[in-house]
C-alpha cells in the first residue's frame, strides 16, 4: 500500500555561497520547453531560488517577491527569473510551471535529475535534503512521508554565468527591487542589447499581452491582464449559496483564497477596496476549507469589510475550475464561469476598465 507524502520546509537561512562567485555556475537541467543549461537566456542575469511547491511559506513569499520585483525593476527584461525545484519526485514539469506562473508569467520552474540539481546547490552554497522521522533519507520516493528542508536564499548569477549576489527572502520585493535596479543601473550598457535579444528569441510583448488578454467570444470586450477565457466553466451557484448568487448583478468576480497563501493575504485589501467601488460587477471570495473564526480574524486584522467571509469545503472546487493552486480569481456572466486567472490580483484598474466595457454593452 502506498502511503500518503506530505512535506514541511525547514529553511535555513544565511548559509554563504562565498565559493560560487569566483567561477562560472554550470547546470543541466529540464524546463517546460526541454533542456536548460548555463547556456540557456544569452546576455541575462539568472535570478534563481531553490524550493518546492509544496512549500507552506518560503518558496510561496520568495515568488510573490519575484512577481512584484519583475513589475518593478526599471529593466525587467535583462532579467530571466528562474525557480528549481528540489523536490523533483513530485514537481514534475507541468505542475511545477503552473505553480510558478501563478506568480508571474516570466518564472520558468526548472526540475532535472537529482544529482544535476544537487551539482547546482553545491555550487550555489545552498543545502537541501530529506528526512524520515528525524533521519536524514538521500533518495526520496514518491509514496512515503519525508520532510523537505532547504536554505531560503535568492541568487542573482550574471549573463557570464558568475555569482553577482546572493539576497535574503526577507529582504522583501522592494529592497530585492533596490539591490537589482543597482546592478543593472540607470544606464546599463547590456539592456538594450538584452532587450533586443529578448525580442528576438520571444514573441514581442504586444504579441504577448494579446494572449494574455484575449478577446471573449461572447462580448466585444477584452478580459483584464492575465484572465484567460473559459467554455462550458463551474456554474456559480455550485459554488456559493444560492441566496447569494439571486440577487447579484449579471457580472461576479470570484476571488478563491486560503490564509496559509500568502499572495492570497496580499491580494485581500485590493480587492475589498475594489469591490467597494463597484455597482455593475459583484466581488466576492471565497476562502477554501478554512474554520470560520480564522476568517473572521483575518478579516478583522486586516479591515476587510465589503468581501463576505463565505467558506467552501469542497476540496475539488479548484480542480473544477480550471486551477491546480491559489490564489485563484473567476470572472462570471449570468451565473457561468468565462474566465480565469491564476495567481495574485496586483492591480484593478484592467478590471474596472472591464467592468464598465461590459455594462455599456448592456451586462
Amino acid at each position: 500500500m502506498i502511503r500518503k507524502w506530505i512535506f514541511f520546509c525547514i529553511c535555513a537561512i544565511g548559509l554563504s555561497a562565498s565559493s560560487a562567485f569566483a567561477r562560472e555556475v554550470r547546470f543541466d537541467l529540464m524546463g517546460p520547453q526541454g533542456r536548460v543549461t548555463e547556456k540557456s537566456y544569452p546576455g541575462k542575469y539568472l535570478l534563481l531560488a531553490i524550493g518546492y511547491t509544496s512549500c507552506p511559506d518560503i518558496c510561496p513569499t520568495t515568488l510573490y517577491e519575484y512577481g512584484l520585483t519583475m513589475k518593478a525593476i526599471q529593466h525587467p527584461y535583462a532579467i530571466q527569473p528562474i525557480f528549481v525545484t528540489i523536490d523533483p519526485v513530485n514537481d514534475e514539469i507541468d505542475r511545477l510551471n503552473a505553480y510558478t506562473k501563478y506568480f508571474d508569467e516570466r518564472i520558468v520552474g526548472l526540475s532535472g535529475k537529482m544529482e544535476n540539481i544537487k551539482h547546482l546547490a553545491d555550487q550555489l552554497g545552498a543545502t537541501f535534503g530529506y528526512r524520515i522521522d528525524g533521519k536524514k533519507i538521500e533518495n526520496p520516493q514518491k509514496g512515503i512521508i519525508y520532510n523537505v528542508y532547504h536554505s531560503a536564499l535568492i541568487y542573482l548569477i550574471g549573463p557570464d554565468r558568475k555569482l553577482v549576489d546572493v539576497y535574503d527572502y526577507q529582504l522583501g520585493a522592494q529592497g530585492l527591487t533596490a539591490a537589482l535596479d543597482k546592478v543593472l543601473g540607470d544606464g546599463n550598457k547590456n539592456a538594450s542589447n538584452v532587450h533586443k535579444q529578448s525580442q528576438e528569441a520571444q514573441p514581442s510583448s504586444l504579441s504577448r499581452n494579446n494572449l494574455a488578454n484575449p478577446v471573449n467570444p461572447r462580448h466585444a470586450c477584452t478580459l483584464p491582464a492575465g484572465f484567460q477565457a473559459i467554455e462550458d466553466g463551474t456554474a456559480l451557484k455550485d459554488i456559493l449559496p444560492q441566496q447569494d448568487t439571486a440577487s447579484y448583478p449579471r457580472l461576479t468576480l470570484l476571488n478563491i483564497w486560503a490564509s496559509w497563501c500568502a499572495p492570497c493575504r496580499a491580494e485581500l485589501p485590493l480587492l475589498d477596496k475594489f469591490a467597494a467601488s463597484q455597482q455593475s460587477m459583484a466581488v466576492r471570495t471565497v476562502n477554501l476549507n478554512e474554520k470560520e473564526s480564522d476568517i473572521e480574524s483575518v478579516f478583522s486584522k486586516m479591515g476587510i469589510k465589503h468581501l463576505p467571509p463565505t467558506r467552501t469545503q469542497d476540496t475539488g472546487l479548484l480542480k473544477r475550475m480550471g486551477a491546480t493552486g491559489l490564489p485563484l480569481t473567476a470572472i462570471f456572466l449570468d451565473g457561468k464561469q468565462i474566465a480565469r486567472k491564476g495567481g495574485i490580483i496586483s492591480q484593478t484598474d484592467d478590471l474596472a476598465r472591464y467592468a464598465q466595457c461590459m455594462l455599456n454593452h448592456g451586462y
